[in-house]
């Protein structure tokens, strides 16, 4: 290029970027700080990343049969592209066992909408807290445990774990007998329940 022929656009804009942003020294200085950051994004526990993402895609997955089960006049759920949220606001459920375990199908989603809002993958003692909260998740945890010589681990990310296969477990059970069973002693205590409450 000669002295007076005109600079190309791409060289302009280049030219005119840096000098916007301070001088080509102060520019660059800025663009490596910011990829810095963008790199340390990337750089994370994907490990944790993926577990939380394994639990959150396999507790989906079971959401929707549960619901298509339930519900078999809503149609092809996976046609009408609902998302996890809206899926757990269907889950009015006539089955006590599925309202003991709703609120932890939604902090779940929670966590996976924190993780894809800020890029980091933390399950902490206050969200693995949530899930224990659902009763039936912690005593069956419990009798899980009982006559072994191990404890239910306490790490959230394992407790996470832990609520994402047994929900998924219980939204399966619709149609299985060990699920009526549990339908049964549940029918059974609020009974019970009903009548000493009664008297």
């Amino acid at each position: 290029m000669t002295e007076t022929s005109p600079p190309n656009e791409i060289e302009f804009i280049a030219t005119r970027a840096l000098e916007l942003m301070g001088g080509r020294e102060k520019a660059f200085a800025a663009m490596e700080a910011d990829y810095d950051a963008m790199k340390e994004r990337w750089n994370q526990d994907t490990d944790s990343i993926g577990r939380i993402l394994r639990a959150h895609l396999y507790l989906e997955h079971y959401l929707t049969e549960y619901l298509q089960h339930a519900n078999p006049a809503l149609g092809d759920l996976d046609e009408a592209r609902l998302t996890f949220a809206q899926k757990a606001n269907l889950l009015k459920s006539d089955a006590p066992v599925i309202d003991m375990i709703t609120g932890g199908i939604r902090h779940l989603n929670k966590i996976r909408n924190r993780l894809a809002h800020n890029l980091r993958a933390a399950v902490t003692e206050e969200d693995a807290n949530v899930f224990l909260s659902q009763g039936i998740f912690r005593a069956m945890r419990e009798e899980g445990a009982k006559g072994t010589d191990r404890e239910p681990s306490a790490d959230p990310l394992d407790v996470l774990e832990g609520f994402a296969k047994f929900a998924s477990a219980m939204l399966h059970n619709g149609s299985t007998s060990h699920g009526e069973a549990f339908r049964q002693a549940i029918g059974e205590w609020h009974e019970r329940h009903g009548e000493a409450s009664s008297k």
